[in-house]
């Protein structure tokens, strides 16, 4: 990456940066037109990926701060019942309609966001995912959609391929059938990921598998497993996270990851890495050190709810609003000007005091089902 015109002194940090950091690290896909770094980075070169340079350099010289990353939760509906479920609690209102969507959509990317990611509950349960998909304008962002892969056949691929889809984001718990199956709450759903993940590669698409770390998989030799199956499927991409408390998961901070777990991810990650063969790994930990980048939550994401509830990230279980009463950038401007979110990052926002004192508010709405705790 090279930084040409008035400003090129002033941000040339950027380039520099993203240089050092691309030789040292595995690239997903490499492909005729272009190179895709990895699920965070649209693809280079692309309009998209304009707008996230340009995002940058209003961060950097206009002190501004936009939605880049738009996170929609189309449905609380889902098959599964996972041990981890982070929707549990919702609220299970009127779900926002196509055209509600759409308008979301649109006033996301008026604001900046170069980045639209589809999620729930289980996305493919809306019949009209693929409109939704379509509807995102490809010369603004990029498209993704996280699954549990339930209805991955190949015809379903490909009308998400031919919808514009670029990222298929696949998960996977446990490399071991019977622990994934158990772990999601209902049989086949390992061997049916598996093979959509694979009939998604095969369409074209940009094939992501989301691991989640608890301390019970995170060892070398399990990472390890779930790495040469991924291969096998022919994934671009692992990216694993780390279990946080929230929904099913609120009270089993005992289970959350240890520091040697992290310890052996990131030996793992480092490790794999250097391999000419298989997919890049990555930890979506990593981004959020404050070194790095520092929280997103409420600095780079947003995340709508089924019902319409705006919130800085899904692990902090806040609303600033609802988009069936309030533009986005309204919203988005209560989420900047709220002191969790106005100072520096230095940890985690779902790990701050100032969001801690929430705690009893989201403790009942969570046994009440009405979550998200709507800021006053």
């Amino acid at each position: 990456m090279m930084a040409r015109g008035p400003l090129s002194k002033v941000v040339g940090y950027i380039p520099k940066g993203f240089n050092t950091s691309a030789s040292l690290e595995k690239i997903a896909a490499v492909r005729k037109e272009d190179v895709v770094i990895s699920y965070a980075v649209p693809p280079v070169p692309s309009a998209p990926f304009k707008r996230l340079v340009k995002a940058q350099i209003k961060r950097l010289l206009l002190r501004k701060s936009m939605p880049e990353s738009l996170m929609l939760l189309v449905t609380a509906r889902c098959q599964c019942k996972c041990k981890h479920c982070i929707f549990h609690g919702f609220e299970k209102g009127r779900e926002l309609f196509t055209e509600e969507l759409c308008g979301v959509i649109d006033q996301a990317l008026e604001l900046g966001a170069y980045h639209v990611s589809f999620e729930g509950g289980e996305p493919t349960l809306r019949d009209d995912i693929f409109d939704l998909i379509n509807h995102v304008d490809k010369n603004m962002a990029s498209t993704h959609l996280i699954t549990n892969g339930l209805r991955l056949t190949k015809e379903y691929v490909r009308k998400l391929k031919k919808a514009g889809l670029e990222y298929l984001h696949v998960s996977l718990d446990s490399p071991y059938q019977e622990e994934h199956d158990e772990f999601r709450g209902v049989e086949g759903t390992f061997e049916k990921a598996s093979a959509g993940t694979k009939y998604g590669v095969k369409e074209g698409l940009i094939g992501i598998v989301e691991y989640t770390a608890t301390p019970y998989n995170s060892d070398f030799e399990t990472i390890e497993d779930l790495y040469r199956h991924c291969k096998s499927l022919g994934v671009h991409e692992i990216l694993i996270s780390d279990v946080v408390p929230g929904g099913r998961w609120e009270h089993h901070e005992d289970n959350i990851v240890k520091k040697e777990n992290y310890d052996e991810i990131v030996a793992f990650r480092d490790e794999a890495n250097k391999r000419k063969d298989g997919p890049r790994v990555s930890t979506s930990f990593s981004y959020r050190d404050p070194k790095v980048m520092g929280c997103f939550a409420g600095r780079r994401w947003v995340w709508v709810s089924s019902t319409g509830e705006v919130m800085p990230c899904m692990h902090v279980h806040l609303s600033f609003g609802n988009v069936k009463e309030e533009k986005l950038s309204r919203i988005w401007g209560k989420i900047r000007k709220h002191h969790l979110f106005s100072k520096k990052p230095e940890i985690c926002a779902w790990e701050d005091p100032i969001y801690r004192a929430y705690s009893n508010q989201i403790e009942i709405a969570l046994e009440e089902e009405t979550l998200p705790y709507r800021i006053p």
